[in-house]
């Protein structure tokens, strides 16, 4: 014993557990994106209550606000790969951009089209934003409910800052990003049962509104602008409108009757045939 060791105990060198064993297969058909985010935040919006959060403090509760920022950046890689894969306006305008070779190697002729965002976070609402323009030609609209939520997801980004590198410490950036006020000591990001469902709120906005804006627009595109191309095949109308649908409808709402008003199966493509004159 030296005074080389008397700052702090020592358990010495350790090992990661085999990282194969911390990882599964993703197996059977996935849902659609809306629906998949509503699967993985459910646990920590309703099935963890006020006294678990009470007991175990602003620290369990900041790894359950991580999480439901973790499956709304998971929403827009798998909403914006799957425009890839359907709108050819999406993919000529996104084909400068740039790939991670780590993709490319990984996938073996099997790229998928998320694997383009495996470079891009979407932890703000300007990366969001780039990521629509950028990747399907598509700029969110100005005063729409997906601009609205967007700002409202930016606050939580910025706190989501504090929980993950600083151990909730708001960094001087992130308080004036949040206007917060001046403090001479520094700031802790405090979260408890209603901030959790505030900002799962938030999160859930903001996918259903932009699952909407974005549904809307690959519409049009189907009825107006696929038509004009020169790979456009008609045979192919209906198998393309139908793919679109499934993409974005949520069948939890559905089942839950919380979509007001929409039309189903043959009626809502005779809707849409009609509202384009097709």
């Amino acid at each position: 014993m030296t005074w080389r060791t008397s700052a702090c105990m020592s358990i010495g060198r350790v090992t990661c557990p085999d990282t194969n064993s911390l990882v599964t297969p993703m197996t059977g058909k996935r849902p659609s994106a809306i629906d998949d985010f509503y699967a993985s935040t459910s646990t920590s919006l309703t099935k963890v209550d006020p006294t678990f959060i009470a007991t175990y403090g602003d620290d369990v509760v900041g790894l359950l606000f991580v999480g439901l920022i973790s499956s709304t950046e998971n929403y827009f890689r798998d909403i914006l790969g799957f425009a890839l894969t359907i709108c050819p306006v999406s993919q000529a305008h996104s084909s400068g951009e740039k790939v991670q070779l780590g993709s490319m190697l990984w996938a073996e002729g099997s790229l998928q089209n998320r694997s383009a965002f495996e470079f891009h976070a979407f932890s703000s609402a300007e990366s969001i934003r780039k990521a629509v323009q950028n990747f399907t030609c598509y700029q969110v609209r100005t005063n729409g409910t997906f601009a609205s939520m967007l700002n409202e997801y930016d606050k939580l980004c910025e706190l989501r800052h504090a929980v993950v590198h600083s151990g909730h410490i708001v960094a001087g950036k992130n308080a004036l990003k949040l206007g917060l006020k001046r403090s001479a000591i520094p700031l802790k990001v405090k979260l408890g049962y209603a901030e959790l469902q505030a900002a799962g709120s938030v999160c859930t906005a903001l996918v259903q509104a932009a699952n909407t804006e974005l549904f809307e627009e690959l519409i049009v595109r189907w009825a107006t602008t696929w038509r004009k191309l020169p790979s456009w095949m008609p045979s192919d109308e209906v198998k393309l409108l139908r793919t679109i649908r499934a993409a974005f409808l949520s069948k939890r709402d559905g089942a839950n009757k919380t979509i007001t008003g929409a039309s189903k199966g043959v009626q809502f493509e005779a809707d849409v045939r009609a509202e384009f004159n097709l």
